[in-house]
């Protein structure tokens, strides 16, 4: 009873009221404000988190101070015979009061009165999200034309005027990559509709006769399969022609659906991105290959788009698809002269158009790779102005936000991107790399298996997709279910990736002969990787090889990974990993200040501390070794596989505090 008349004595249950109300007042604010802004998500939440955070704090100091009409006096200050002023009292009722009604008004304007608006809109740049009911997928176009050749071009009018509509933000699109699976499905538009979540699709055919060619396409309302609207356009053959075409289906689609072209969505519609049509021809067979994804696929897509821009040097398309294409292949093949042709073209492709959002995303992409993470920020953001619902832009934005240490803004943008496309199996893959190398959760594991199932889910033939799999199940010790992985990613396409991660399976079951083979197939795709050479002097020191190949291979990796730092400073990885390999050719200083500097660019991360234990031990060290690998082991315990199966540490086994890391 004391405690009760001593909180009705401080009036703790009036403050605890206030501050509910006042907060509940803030939330609807913030939640009309944020949204009209189209702010992203964690902003919302981590406002609520610290009004939440405030509500002990609004407590203690009810509990330690007065308000009265002279401001906060400590209760401790206050005389004896202190009476509280009843008319304060009856002057903070009505606030209250008059607070709370506030919010409820408010609450009901936004979810009865402002439900139906649009939000804030800008006037050249359209409403800031797609209506309810404009969801759309445009499947695949048939090629009713005789050639199969023409594959390419029906192809390419298919993503061009996808990638138009995606533009349009009274729309929202389902990707390219959540619709190629229907190119040949028996499936009904209802199911289609339903699967993908959309209210409309889009399917038609191009047929392409000497100098016309014959464009259909029916806009079907999918829940009902009911036919919306339909077309046909015979034209003769030129780009201005094509072009004009997607124009019409895109403006036929938003009179369909009565969505709003704003007048930034006109002039798109009205852009004509070249006059010459065997350049553009040329464009469409460099987009085909980049689709491919295969080095054979990159090289013939270089020769397509420079020949593109050849027959029209402004063609800002072509300048972008070479910067996508040159560093699609310097990540394959770590040759660094694709790093700066990429620079090159993608400077040159926002000479030519700065409102290019694909290019901007390159650029993120670019940049991200070379280290410089803040401007594959900035560039990511870039591309998100000029398309807010930019899936593409999103999944680099997250990335590049990760690699700074953002861990929560990236996770919640890439989370919107999978909202938006939750069938895209790119933006399943950036959350896998996301959870596996930025997160800090418990469950992070978990996850990285369910978004790298769910890739393979999404494109069973995706030989990069296997691979990833096998990674996250050698995560969680599966090393079966890895094997078999990472051997499917190799039935499907023979990749660097693929050998080297089949190869460390075989180096930690001590099959060193079978690894090393493994890695000298990784090297003749990608001769310019340090990891595979690296990989394959470790495999050479367990073997009867002689000291000198040993040496000379480390040395080749060595040179490979100073190559690369040489364009990404920021690159803790393979500054590990070159300590490692400065140790094993007796440049023991040298490795040592590398291994610092990468602890400290790492933030001590779990893979920098392993190499740092592997260079002490070859250094005789043991305490350093230990400590490095209990600091590891905090920091991660699934790191344990490595502790247990790395050669060079059995010789450990039997020290108290090993044995009692091998436990864990």
């Amino acid at each position: 009873m004391k405690l009760i008349s001593e909180i009705r004595k401080r009036n703790l249950l009036r403050a605890a009221v206030a501050y509910a109300v006042v907060s509940w007042l803030l939330m609807q604010i913030a939640d009309v404000l944020l949204d009209a802004f189209d702010a992203p998500g964690w902003i919302f939440r981590t406002f609520i988190i610290l009004l939440a955070t405030g509500f002990p704090v609004a407590l203690i100091l009810a509990w330690f101070f007065e308000l009265t009409t002279a401001g906060l006096v400590r209760n401790e200050d206050l005389p004896e015979n202190y009476v509280r002023d009843d008319d304060f009292k009856r002057f903070l009722n009505p606030v209250i009061i008059a607070m709370l009604s506030a919010a409820v008004l408010l609450f009901a304007l936004d979810k009865f009165y402002w439900t139906g608006s649009p939000g804030i809109e800008d006037p050249d740049a359209g409403n800031t999200r797609a209506e309810a009911g404009n969801s759309l997928a445009v499947l695949p176009f048939a090629n009713r034309s005789s050639q199969a050749d023409d594959a390419y071009f029906v192809e390419g009018i298919h993503d061009d005027l996808l990638t138009m509509l995606a533009r349009i933000d009274s729309f929202n699109v389902v990707s390219r990559t959540s619709v190629m699976r229907y190119r040949a499905s028996d499936k009904s538009i209802p199911e289609i509709g339903r699967e993908l979540h959309v209210d409309y699709v889009l399917e038609g055919g191009v047929q392409r006769a000497g100098a016309h060619v014959r464009v259909n396409a029916q806009l079907i309302e999918a829940e009902h399969d009911q036919h919306a609207w339909a077309e046909t356009f015979d034209r003769e053959l030129s780009t201005e022609n094509l072009f004009a075409i997607q124009s019409e289906i895109a403006r036929a689609i938003a009179t369909a659906t009565s969505a709003e072209l704003s007048p930034k969505d006109e002039r798109r519609l009205d852009a004509v991105p070249t006059a010459d049509l065997a350049a553009y021809e040329a464009y469409l067979r460099g987009r085909q290959g980049l689709w491919q994804r295969t080095v054979a696929a990159y090289e013939e897509a270089l020769v397509q788009f420079q020949t593109a821009i050849s027959l029209d040097q402004n063609f800002a398309g072509a300048y972008a698809g070479l910067c996508e294409t040159h560093l699609s292949l310097y990540l394959q093949n770590s040759d660094a002269r694709h790093f700066t042709e990429a620079e090159s073209a993608c400077e040159q492709a926002l000479v030519l158009d700065a409102d290019r959002a694909e290019v901007r995303v390159a650029l993120g992409a670019l940049y991200r790779n070379f280290g410089d993470y803040e401007r594959a920020e900035q560039e990511s953001r870039k591309a998100l102005e000029i398309e807010p619902r930019n899936v593409e832009a999103m999944r680099e934005l997250g990335q590049a936000l990760g690699l700074q240490g953002q861990i929560h803004e990236a996770e919640a943008i890439l989370l919107e991107a999978e909202l938006l496309q939750p069938d895209n199996w790119l933006v399943h893959d950036a959350l896998f790399t996301f959870y596996r190398e930025f997160d800090d959760q418990p469950d992070r594991y978990e996850q990285v298996v369910q978004q790298a199932m769910k890739v393979v889910e999404l494109t069973p033939e995706n030989a990069a997709a296997w691979n990833n799999l096998g990674t996250a199940y050698y995560t969680i010790q599966q090393y079966d279910a890895a094997g078999a992985a990472w051997d499917r990613a190799l039935e499907l396409k023979p990749t660097r990736t693929g050998y080297t991660n089949r190869g460390l399976l075989y180096y930690y079951n001590g099959q060193f002969s079978e690894s090393a083979e493994m890695q000298k197939k990784a090297i003749e795709l990608a001769p310019d990787d340090h990891r595979a050479w690296g990989r394959l002097a470790e495999s050479y020191r367990w073997m009867e090889t002689g000291a000198e190949i040993v040496g000379e291979t480390y040395l080749t990796a060595a040179r490979l990974a100073e190559a690369k730092l040489e364009l990404n400073s920021r690159d803790w990885v393979t500054r590990g990993l070159l300590a490692l390999y400065y140790v094993r050719i007796d440049r023991d200083t040298e490795a040592v200040a590398m291994i610092d500097t990468a602890l400290l660019d790492s933030g001590r991360d779990p893979e920098t501390l392993l190499c740092a234990a592997l260079i002490w031990q070859e250094l005789g060290d043991e305490e350093a070794v230990l400590t490095a690998l209990e600091e590891m082991m905090e920091r991660d315990a699934t790191y344990n596989i490595y502790i247990a199966e790395e050669p060079d540490l059995k010789v450990l086994r039997g020290n108290p505090r090993f044995d009692r890391l091998m436990e864990q």
